[in-house]
């Protein structure tokens, strides 16, 4: 049971693979995974709750002195290192926006990935669905070649007239042609099938995609979001900016700060370590005093008729791309109509197909019916043989483009096949 068990670990990944099992190697998905993934990061550092700032100072101090005998006592230089504790409870302002142009570029990157992988994974499908064209008809044109060879043969035993023993030899050297560029077609089928699908594996079944917002109509909604933030941030620019500070002087070398702005509305607690150490402030005649604890508001506005002309802009950027937004929705309405109408005449051309390979197998069986009875010739059953073959090339070439049809759909909604889905 033990060694059971070790064989199927052994065959899991094998028995796990499929035809479309190379799209998840290939180069440019990769690519994709690789920008999502860093999209995703820059999202978590921007997310970030704290935020630790180290930050130091060095002066050198020169001075002019009366008596020149007191620069001796002063000390030469002076420095300071300062640690700050910048905390984001809620997501405000400049912050808020730098956040969700995070998720924007998380968003565009994740649709990115899956136009990719469907691109991909449509071209995979139809380049299998060639393969299978090109030895479909590979084995037609060795069916046309021993039919040309019979006829050859038939001709020169009826002894027929030279014209027609030419047109026979004529008939075989354009079979054999025919051949050789059927073998050069499968060739180049499976070169150009390399790293996208297996072609020594069947394709899943592809059903019907689930639907859902075209890719171009989500691109075009996260065009709008980028408009509308660009024209928050340009309207906050307008607005008076409020910034509050209380400081804590434990000595003459520590102070305690924290720090609140209205534009971010992050607290900034701050420790500061400075040397030299601050000299307490001397009243002549009356003695000195040090302060011990500091509230300081400040209040700013900038007037500018550049920030107006930006918020004009930024407006009318919005206005651009709700049109757009418009405009992308209008179009994937049509071309989701079109898409679907030739979905549906790739069906019916499929039915016709299958309708025709029926035909022909019945053919098939007369002609052996009446070859047995001697009322048909070799010759005879080959063509229907070739006929066959003609039928079977057909309902294959119906079955490529059906699902290359719907492969179309999947790109259209941007929604990659279960056996690619990462």
């Amino acid at each position: 049971m033990a060694r059971l068990l070790s064989l199927l670990l052994l065959l899991a990944p094998a028995l796990a693979q499929t035809a479309l099992s190379p799209l998840r190697e290939h180069p440019l998905f990769l690519q994709a995974r690789a920008y999502r993934e860093a999209a995703q990061k820059a999202l978590e550092a921007q997310a970030s709750p704290i935020a630790l700032n180290l930050q130091g100072n060095y002066a050198r101090l020169g001075y002019e002195c009366t008596p020149a005998a007191l620069c001796q006592s002063l000390p030469p230089t002076g420095g300071s290192l300062t640690l700050a504790l910048v905390l984001t409870p809620l997501p405000f302002g400049e912050v808020q926006d730098g956040l969700e142009r995070a998720q924007i570029a998380l968003l565009r990157a994740e649709l990115a990935q899956r136009r990719t992988l469907t691109a991909l994974q449509a071209q995979a499908v139809a380049a299998h669905g060639r393969y299978q064209q090109a030895l479909l008809g590979q084995a037609l044109a060795e069916k046309g070649l021993e039919l040309a060879q019979k006829a050859l043969e038939a001709a020169r035993k009826r002894q027929v007239s030279a014209k027609e023993l030419r047109e026979a030899e004529l008939n075989l050297q354009e079979a054999e042609n025919r051949l050789l560029e059927a073998r050069r077609g499968v060739e180049l089928a499976r070169r150009a099938a390399e790293g996208l699908v297996e072609l020594s594996l069947p394709l899943p079944p592809i059903p019907p995609p689930r639907g859902g917002t075209p890719l171009s109509v989500e691109e075009a909604r996260l065009g709008l979001r980028e408009a509308q933030i660009a024209y928050q941030s340009a309207f906050r620019a307008l607005l008076p900016q409020l910034q509050a500070s209380y400081l804590r002087y434990l000595s003459g070398n520590d102070t305690l700060a924290l720090n609140l702005g209205s534009r971010t509305l992050q607290p900034t607690l701050s420790y500061t370590r400075q040397d030299p150490a601050r000299q307490p402030t001397a009243i002549p005649n009356a003695g000195s005093y040090r302060t011990q604890e500091e509230l300081r508001l400040s209040l700013s506005l900038t007037l500018s008729p550049g920030l107006l002309g930006a918020l004009e802009a930024a407006e009318a950027q919005v206005r651009g791309a709700e049109e757009a937004l418009r405009a992308a929705e209008r179009q994937a309405r049509l071309q989701e109509e079109s898409l679907k109408a030739a979905l549906e005449g790739a069906r019916a051309a499929l039915e016709l197909a299958r309708a025709r390979l029926a035909s022909q197998e019945r053919s098939l069986e007369e002609t052996r019916e009446r070859l047995a009875l001697g009322l048909e010739s070799p010759l005879g059953l080959l063509q229907a043989e070739l006929s066959l073959l003609q039928a079977k090339l057909a309902l294959l070439q119906a079955e490529n483009d059906l699902r290359n049809r719907m492969l179309e759909l999947y790109q259209f909604y941007g929604e990659p096949l279960p056996e690619v889905n990462p």
